[in-house]
């Protein structure tokens, strides 16, 4: 009877380490790389890192007549943790809801071409966010000034892509002429080009993936991407963002406004 119950015993306490184990552990054991941001800017549990930098971005209008498309992703923000992979992913705080127009400089990614050209590498980000703001402050938006016109992307996502980006494109190809030449302005006023910066996909991002996916659950949030985006599309066929915002951030859940660009 004693080795009947320490069997037990110890059947119970194997399936309660299984339960308390991280998410992340179920899938680290089956050798599988874990999502590109884990260690970056969420740690293998999903709780916000580090991430000291500047940006240039627009803010999802909260109010007034262009704030249709912020109360579309309320609502999917209301209905995420559902989702039977939500516990897989660490959810932004809708205030942090912006389009980004051209990465800044960071903390952790001081390397050629993301680092400013012009600037030393090992600068204390302080400086390098007040010199780049001097920069930002004399440069003058021009025929390329907002507001700016977008659209939801209405392709399904990419095989290898992960949860949760809603995909915009401007409204026309006027609009695509005036977002991708301000690109080019900035990165050569920023001395900074990143990687893709001809082929750059404007987006929200409404989470980050730390947890690799089942194959029902990588399923499941193609389904939910899908009905959120016709919902978008049926209540906000166009996405209105005002002026370009110069932003410190210190993680992603803030995106602090220093100026608006002019």
């Amino acid at each position: 009877m004693s080795r009947r119950r320490d069997i037990l015993a110890g059947g119970t306490a194997l399936l309660a380490g299984l339960a308390a184990r991280p998410v992340w552990a179920e899938q680290a054991s089956e050798g599988t790389p874990l999502p590109p941001d884990v260690g970056r800017k969420f740690t293998r549990d999903g709780l916000v890192m580090p991430f000291a930098g500047n940006t240039i971005i627009c803010h999802l209008p909260q109010q007034g007549p262009d704030s249709a498309p912020f109360d579309t992703l309320l609502d999917i923000y209301r209905a995420l943790p559902a989702e039977p992979w939500a516990r897989k992913v660490a959810v932004l705080p809708p205030s942090s809801y912006h389009m980004t127009i051209i990465g800044g400089a960071n903390q952790k990614e001081r390397r050629r071409p993301l680092w400013p050209a012009d600037l030393p590498l090992d600068l204390p980000m302080a400086d390098c966010n007040r010199i780049l703001g001097e920069r930002l402050r004399a440069f003058r938006l021009g025929a390329e000034a907002g507001p700016y016109r977008m659209r939801v992307n209405p392709q399904e996502p990419a095989a290898n892509e992960r949860p949760l980006t809603l995909r915009l494109l401007p409204f026309d190809t006027a609009e695509e002429t005036r977002l991708r030449r301000l690109r080019d302005r900035l990165a050569t006023l920023l001395a900074i080009e990143d990687n893709d910066h001809d082929h750059y996909g404007f987006h929200i991002t409404l989470a980050y993936q730390f947890a690799n996916l089942t194959r029902d659950e990588d399923t499941a949030w193609r389904a939910a991407l899908r009905r959120w985006k016709a919902a978008i599309i049926a209540r906000a066929p166009v996405i209105t963002l005002g002026p370009p915002e110069y932003c410190l951030l210190e993680d992603m859940f803030a995106f602090k406004r220093q100026f608006y660009l002019s």
